[in-house]
């Protein structure tokens, strides 16, 4: 699944303690824009942004057009303890916001049921950072009751799901009833979570997105 072109609309304001923001891409097609997105946040935002990738996510973008996009060495599928840090632990901890989009079936699946079998999910899982899942599900998988199960048990978990949108099927050519996430939509959803854990708390010096 994949959104369908619209009109950029109003950003959300959100305040990150460090300016730091981990992008995890998966198998899903939108995964093509994740440079574009990157570049978008760390142009407007002023961001600093990391992305690891999933072993499917590497097959549909180019991981030197995510270095370039960031300015950042891209992490994952698997992880080097050769270099002398814990890449899992490290990423986890260097996050402000973790923004999971898209997710596909498999990897919401995973990650509702606890398994870490890779950089991405490692991190996620050990991250104390807000984690917002964008997922990119098509309409036929929401159909089974243990997808929306997973993605159930990710909201009980206090994952932050991106609102489901409809979104283009690229096997069929047109527009479903699956769910598609964009960046602005998980932008949004990440403004309502961090205004949430802040709430009640003093606010201090923080980077703001406009």
């Amino acid at each position: 699944m994949t959104t369908e072109p619209a009109a950029a609309g109003p950003r959300p304001p959100l305040e990150l303690p460090r300016g730091q923001v981990l992008l995890v891409g998966t198998g899903a097609f939108a995964v093509v824009n994740l440079p574009t997105w990157a570049m978008w946040l760390r142009g407007s935002c002023g961001w600093s942004v990391r992305v690891c990738l999933t072993a499917s996510a590497e097959t549909l973008v180019s991981r030197r057009a995510v270095a370039v996009a960031t300015g950042a060495p891209v992490s994952g599928p698997g992880w080097d303890t050769g270099q002398g840090t814990i890449a899992h632990q490290e990423l986890a901890a260097w996050a402000d916001l973790v923004l999971v989009l898209p997710a596909t079936t498999n990897f919401v699946g995973k990650l509702a049921n606890g398994i870490a079998d890779d950089l991405a999910l490692t991190t996620v899982l050990n991250t104390e950072a807000p984690v917002v899942v964008g997922p990119a599900i098509p309409a036929t998988a929401l159909r089974r009751p243990a997808v929306r199960r997973n993605l159930r048990t990710l909201a009980e978990d206090g994952y932050h799901l991106v609102p489901r949108s409809r979104g283009h099927s690229l096997h069929e050519g047109r527009t479903t009833d699956g769910w598609a996430s964009d960046l602005p939509a998980a932008l949004a959803c990440a403004a309502k979570a961090l205004g949430a854990t802040a709430e009640g708390e003093t606010a201090g010096a923080a980077a703001r997105c406009p």
